[in-house]
């Protein structure tokens, strides 16, 4: 008997199997994840990366690149807005201004002064001071050094230190040792003020001046004998003016050695000031030296707009430091630039022992590092030097280096090549370096000579 096979039936069996495989094949398929979870939530997103957490998804850079990690910016370092960590050209660059280099000898209009002062004025050229025929001097030039115009005015000033400002009016501040020269932006006299309030015959020694956020004018100075105070030495001078010239307050600070003073002020991170300079301290058993000049320390001090003091701290040891110029950092606190010579009491060997420092400080004066650099050129009235912030966060000093050439151009920080230059070509020492428009710097030096630098100190 032959066997018989329901075809009809087969047919039905196989077509209910492949339905129930096509069901399950597009059920299987449509509940993974990528990571093969069924029923799970991970997804690939555009650099391949697998998981269900939509916060760290794969983002493009500044570049379009998925994933990438460049800094975009301006990538062309004749550019003046050159960007030394950009890796990604983002077309930014600025060349509407020419990187500018140069340098100028102004002695023939400043006839009576060894060194001038110099700053970057808000369009793009400089204001010089000096003297000229014994008085105080100002020379305005445009972004090339080319003079713009020059006054005298009635203020003695044919020695000494002096510092140059420009104003939220557009004016310029001069100050020396003399007393103050106000002057409009044409270089045309406002205001003077001699001497020292309540004896215009006393010689302030102004060494610096500022306008602060407040509007009103910071001088500070010293060695000045506070008018009828005979038990102090020749002390420290703070006086605050407003824009009138009016003077506001005067306050003077130190010990009972002679020859305390600031070098330098600053208006502070939070709006109040700082002065940095030198505070005379005893000569082993003596509490003060005769040989002054040679047994001080750096000194710091931080205060209120009408100069009380919030705090003050000395740094150095027994011999002699001397505090000059100080800067705000961009990670807050400040850096102090300084000389020092650990003389062991052979004064006459400062001349070979003469060093650099520099003093990291964070906001309330505490020291968080100390740098020495030696072949610093001494003078026993103290060494020109002069410290600025670099566009990248780092710092620039001048000075006059002991040998090796005349102006000492010194350059480092965290995203700068260290550059340790001693030009002969150029001026006798730094005075001050400020930093440009254009990224470069402007040095003052001894011998009244001007230098314009790129951002790598070249000119």
């Amino acid at each position: 008997m032959g066997c018989w096979v329901d075809l009809g039936m087969i047919r039905y069996i196989l077509f209910l199997l492949f339905i129930v495989l096509c069901f399950w094949g597009c059920e299987e398929e449509q509940s993974k994840d990528c990571a093969g979870i069924v029923g799970g939530n991970a997804v690939q997103d555009n650099c391949g990366n697998c998981d269900d957490d939509v916060s760290n998804d794969c983002e493009q850079d500044c570049a379009g690149i998925w994933g990438g990690n460049n800094i975009c910016g301006c990538t062309d370092s004749t550019s003046s807005n050159y960007n030394n960590d950009a890796t990604f050209d983002d077309g930014s660059c600025d060349t509407s201004q020419a990187l500018i280099t140069f340098v100028k000898d102004v002695s023939p209009e400043n006839d009576c002064a060894y060194e001038v002062a110099v700053k970057p004025t808000d369009e793009g050229g400089y204001i010089i001071a000096g003297c000229k025929n014994d008085s105080a001097w100002l020379m305005k030039t445009d972004l090339y050094g080319n003079k713009e115009w020059e006054n005298t005015y009635g203020l003695v000033d044919y020695w000494g230190n002096r510092s140059v400002s420009q104003t939220s009016d557009g004016g310029y501040l001069f100050a020396g040792w003399v007393g103050i020269v106000k002057a409009d932006s044409n270089g045309e006299k406002e205001w003077i003020k001699k001497g020292v309030e309540g004896n215009n015959s006393q010689y302030p020694y102004y060494e610096d001046i500022i306008e602060h956020s407040n509007g009103n004018y910071y001088a500070v100075g010293g060695p000045v004998t506070p008018s009828g105070n005979t038990n102090n030495g020749g002390q420290s001078i703070l006086v605050k003016l407003n824009q009138s010239g009016t003077v506001l307050k005067t306050k003077f600070y130190g010990g009972q050695c002679e020859d305390d003073l600031f070098r330098s002020i600053i208006e502070s991170n939070d709006g109040k000031l700082i002065m940095v300079g030198e505070k005379g301290h005893g000569n082993q058993s003596y509490p003060c030296s005769f040989d002054f000049r040679y047994y001080k320390d750096i000194w710091i001090v931080k205060t209120g707009l009408n100069g009380g003091v919030i705090w003050e701290n000395t740094y150095g040891g027994d011999y002699l430091e001397k505090g000059v110029d100080i800067i705000e950092k961009e990670t807050g606190g400040y850096m102090v630039l300084g000389e020092k010579c650990a003389h062991n009491y052979d004064i006459y060997s400062c001349d070979s022992k003469a060093k650099v420092m520099i003093l990291d400080i964070d906001e309330n004066g505490n020291s968080l590092d100390q740098t020495l650099l030696s072949g610093l050129f001494f003078f026993e009235g103290g060494t020109p030097m002069s410290i600025t912030n670099t566009y990248t966060g780092g710092f620039i000093f001048v000075a006059k280096p002991q040998n090796g050439g005349y102006t000492w151009l010194y350059k480092w920080g965290d995203f700068e090549d260290v550059i340790d230059e001693k030009v002969s070509d150029v001026g006798f020492g730094g005075k001050n370096v400020e930093r440009t428009q254009d990224n470069g710097y402007i040095i003052s030096t001894l011998g009244s000579v001007l230098i314009k630098t790129d951002s790598n100190l070249s000119y």
